[in-house]
């Protein structure tokens, strides 16, 4: 489905992700690991082409997107670090802005199938969504990027910032999207839960792929955390 090759990704003489690669098939969920600086934003951001590619191929599908804006993405979705919600539309409005330019009817049925999936939001349409509370804005950031009907959800810190509550419901909703068949690539701290939702891992180190493979690999959550963290121990010394 998603196939990353050597991917390289530059902000002048910062080398923030240096030739990764990495692949999932359809219905799996790469889990992107790695410390603050390790260039996991990076790598989701330019697979949905928000940041220049130094070098490097994505493809969807076996079509090449290398490049490609968000908008010009057919069946990529992103749900972004801190939600980016416009705060003086409302819940429905946003909505609709995430469906794009896709017909009345479409976007009807694909609202239907978002408050049937986030009933949170149903009773909230009218709502500005700068009013809404952590856990409701992610919901309503999440519900946005599904408008889109995407084969492939790319998410970056889906659950930073809220309650254990929200973020149990957080990961509730991406493990029934995952059971429905939607490919996902996860930014996520909370590496517990992520490992557990996960088919495949991506470590990242300093812009690196430190390991790459079937998240059973990696042993339990708790061994993942060490590989990460050692990162921190190492530059401690």
């Amino acid at each position: 489905m998603l196939k990353v090759t050597d991917l390289a990704v530059r902000y002048g003489r910062i080398h923030a992700v240096q030739s990764v690669s990495a692949r999932l098939e359809g219905g799996e969920v790469l889990l992107l690991a790695g410390l603050n600086g390790a260039g996991k934003s990076s790598f989701v951001r330019a697979v949905a082409g928000l940041v220049p590619i130094a070098s490097g191929k994505v493809e969807l599908g076996g079509r090449d997107i290398t490049g490609l804006p968000l908008h010009r993405l057919d069946g990529v979705a992103l749900l972004p670090e801190g939600r980016v919600l416009a705060p003086s539309l409302t819940v429905g409005e946003t909505l609709k802005l995430g469906g794009g330019a896709a017909g009345r009817a479409v976007l009807r049925g694909r609202k239907d199938e978002v408050l049937e999936r986030l009933p949170e939001l149903a009773g909230r349409l009218g709502q500005r969504a700068g009013t809404l509370s952590g856990g409701e804005a992610t919901m309503l950031a999440l519900g946005r990027a599904l408008m889109a009907g995407p084969r492939l959800l790319l998410l970056d810190e889906p659950t930073l910032g809220l309650s254990p509550a929200a973020t149990e419901r957080v990961f509730e909703i991406l493990a029934r999207l995952r059971r429905e068949g939607l490919g996902m690539v996860l930014v996520e701290q909370n590496l517990r839960r992520a490992h557990a939702l996960a088919d495949r891992v991506l470590v990242l180190r300093r812009g690196r792929a430190l390991h790459r493979g079937p998240a059973g690999e990696t042993g339990d959550a708790q061994a993942l955390e060490d590989l990460v963290f050692t990162d921190q121990e190492e530059g401690a010394l």
